[in-house]
């Protein structure tokens, strides 16, 4: 009997243990909305790389990419960067909002920075920015952690806020199953994925699922195991 309750007690030690490392984890992974809509400044949100330069893109379209980025976000605060920072001066309404180059903002000089890749963009020929990768585990087709349901959710948000087209593309790591396996299980992930933008408000004639199959492009094998999201211009 003593020994059994020695053995309970080290379980609910180990899980709590575990429990407080998750927590820990979701919240270096997430932060708070400075900007939300309702003013409360306690949802969490995506702080995903390419969900950020997604965001930095859309705002700014004609944006190179290298030029350093500045724009407001509200009243007082501005991203400069890919930093939220403090004004240091008041911006007007007739302010224009661009990239900062050595010389003077004008019409010519944004559109100077138009380069093919971003022409391309605008026709909805390749993706905006960088693909927003969800992530599953051996033989899961699910997704459950709060950090990549944040990632979904920022996602289907700017899809819907820009009219976006949202491509979902499977894939399964081919170190194990059979080639017939890893088909349906990267086609099941993708329909997943695409199930919770649906459910996010997304129109489904605007949702494309590809499955990729069994792939070894990632290292590790484990990140071959995911789902590629890329959102298109209409």
């Amino acid at each position: 009997m003593k020994r059994h309750l020695i053995i309970l007690s080290v379980l609910c030690l180990t899980a709590m243990t575990l429990r407080a490392q998750d927590t820990t984890a979701v919240r270096k992974n997430v932060r708070i909305c400075q900007n939300c809509e309702c003013g409360c400044h306690q949802h969490p949100v995506n702080d995903y790389e390419g969900l950020n330069s997604l965001r930095q893109r859309l705002a700014n379209p004609s944006w190179d990419g290298k030029a350093e980025l500045f724009r407001s976000i509200g009243t007082g605060m501005k991203i400069e960067d890919g930093k939220i920072l403090p004004l240091s001066k008041k911006i007007e309404s007739t302010d224009v909002i661009s990239p900062v180059t050595s010389s003077t903002t004008s019409a010519q000089g944004n559109a100077s920075l138009l380069k093919p890749y971003l022409q391309q963009m605008e026709k909805g020929e390749v993706p905006i920015g960088a693909p927003v990768f969800i992530f599953f585990r051996l033989a899961g087709t699910y997704v459950t952690d709060t950090p990549q349901l944040l990632s979904v959710k920022a996602a289907a948000n700017l899809a819907i806020a820009q009219n976006l087209r949202v491509r979902i593309t499977g894939a399964a790591d081919s170190a194990t199953g059979s080639a017939d396996k890893n088909t349906a299980l990267a086609t099941a992930r993708a329909e997943h994925v695409a199930k919770l933008f649906k459910e996010r408000g997304v129109p489904v004639e605007r949702i494309e699922v590809r499955s990729e199959g069994g792939i070894t492009a990632y290292e590790p094998v484990s990140a071959n195991r995911n789902c590629r999201v890329e959102l298109f211009m209409q």
